[in-house]
């Protein structure tokens, strides 16, 4: 997520004042689609910015490459951007003007959306800042604690690529930093603690953003006593984080680096002014190939409602019935809707969507899901409702955008009907394209767990009880790490 810096949050996100989207007139605009092979950006830029932002992308994404963990993954579908010409459009759609930024990862396409900060400045950084987010969720298998993801996530939304393909990164905004790295300001051991998500009801998140960029920069660039670069054993670091252990006990054994030591190794570092940055060459492209397309009334509000949806259902929700009210047939819009709502009227969506075109992937999809809850809350007999999810979710298998999530419902399935073979098959396929998924990683530890493979069901249970953020996913991946030693113990 990218915070406007500067700003003072005094409230969770979802309690902030509403932005009113009466008169804002967002979807007047002129909204284009900019497809490349590695992105389709949505955007009411002029032309020529939008071809610039893009450029600058696709230069940031060549360049990124070589300091990011991991090796990039089989390619999903092309990364959904929003961008918004307007700060204020980017605040009603999102209900928050505190926010300049956000990366939702997914199994079928990823969404990204941002815009400038409120001078109208900043574009480019602030979707720098997400699209690292995305980078990282498609590379890396192991999960970061959010100081670090952030911290480094700014770090890198420094990176500028010349036109001769000289890349510089590690740029120190020095008056931000060292302001938040002033006592009595937030402790830097409120910040490492955070392990899941930022709470801006518990920290002013400027000052978490600003501290986690510093600790990240610093640890990026600078020596320890003995002319040694902390750089050399981040990689260290970050494993034992990923494998159960505190930032604070991980920052010690692996870095040499208590919570004093560190607060005053940080305020001496940043007194320089003149920090050395990282410079390497990239390739350019000669030329990236685009296409354009510009989109109708209909057409604009969906992927406003799209974006919308996640952070803000009230306005996705006024958005899709607008769709409806023109295009009652429109398979997405009620896809989405029955995403919103609930029980009966979810139903009523995912299977208006479903009689419309019984071939279409996401209408599958989603009457498949609605299937497999009716089931668990015992609405449904699951010895009807599962084989006709399995059905469902097969016609969807052949779908680019749509055939992982597909595969992972069957490997859910499969666990519950006890073919655990079956499930690995699918989750494994799941688990390729999101490995740092607590959830993906809880099942596949099941289906493992079934097939008597206990120590792979260990690893992946494991991932589930030191990162999901939901305290009750991670009791239950406790609970059945216990149900594992168990068994091993038993003659």
């Amino acid at each position: 997520m990218t915070l406007l810096r500067h700003t003072r949050v005094v409230a969770g996100i979802a309690g902030l004042a509403t932005t009113t989207y009466v008169g804002a007139a967002i979807e007047d605009r002129d909204w284009c689609i900019t497809y490349t092979d590695h992105f389709e950006v949505v955007s009411d830029l002029p032309r020529e910015e939008t071809l610039d932002l893009v450029a600058h992308l696709d230069r940031f994404r060549s360049a990124a490459g070589a300091l990011l963990p991991g090796e990039p993954r089989a390619a999903g579908p092309p990364l959904k951007l929003v961008a918004f010409e307007r700060p204020r459009d980017f605040a009603t759609v999102f209900n928050s003007r505190h926010v300049a930024g956000f990366t939702r990862p997914s199994l079928d396409q990823s969404l990204l959306a941002s815009a400038p900060d409120p001078g109208g400045r900043h574009l480019n950084r602030n979707v720098f800042h997400e699209y690292i987010h995305y980078l990282l969720r498609s590379r890396a298998a192991l999960n970061l604690p959010i100081w670090y993801e952030e911290g480094f996530a700014s770090y890198l939304a420094t990176l500028s690529v010349d036109p001769r393909g000289v890349v510089t990164v590690g740029r120190v905004p020095y008056a931000y930093l060292r302001s938040v790295l002033v006592p009595p300001g937030l402790s830097i051991e409120d910040v490492i603690r955070e392990r899941f998500q930022l709470d801006p009801r518990r920290h002013d998140l400027s000052d978490v953003y600003g501290i986690a960029w510093a600790i990240v920069r610093f640890l990026h660039h600078a020596e320890d006593d003995h002319g040694e670069r902390y750089a050399s054993r981040l990689g260290e670091m970050l494993a034992a984080i990923d494998d159960g252990a505190t930032s604070q006990q991980a920052l010690e054994l692996s870095l040499g680096l208590d919570l004093e030591g560190l607060k005053s190794r940080l305020r001496t570092y940043y007194a320089d002014d003149e920090l050395p940055v990282f410079r390497f060459r990239t390739e350019l492209r000669d030329k990236l190939s685009f296409r354009r397309d510009c989109l109708n009334a209909v057409e604009t509000q969906y992927h406003l409602a799209d974006v919308a949806a996640f952070h803000h259902p009230a306005f996705a929700i006024d958005r899709y019935n607008r769709i409806l009210a023109k295009d009652p047939d429109h398979i997405e819009a009620l896809v989405g809707l029955s995403r919103l709502e609930s029980n009966d009227r979810a139903l009523r969506f995912a299977g208006r969507a479903y009689e419309l075109d019984p071939t279409h992937p996401a209408a599958a999809v989603r009457m498949a899901e609605m299937k497999v809850f009716g089931c668990q809350a015992g609405r449904i007999a699951c010895g009807d409702a599962l084989p006709e999810a399995i059905s469902l979710y097969t016609r969807a298998l052949d779908s680019e955008t749509h055939a992982v999530v597909a595969t992972y419902g069957l490997g859910i399935i499969s666990l519950y009907v006890q073919r655990p073979d079956d499930a690995l098959e699918y989750l494994r396929t799941a688990h390729a394209r999101a490995p740092w998924s607590p959830q993906i990683n809880f099942y596949l530890g099941e289906a493992y767990g079934q097939t008597g493979a206990r120590d792979r069901a260990r690893v992946h249970l494991k991932k589930t009880a030191y990162w999901h953020p939901d305290e009750s996913w991670r009791s239950k991946a406790s609970e059945a790490l216990d149900r594992l030693d168990e068994a091993r113990k038993a003659p």
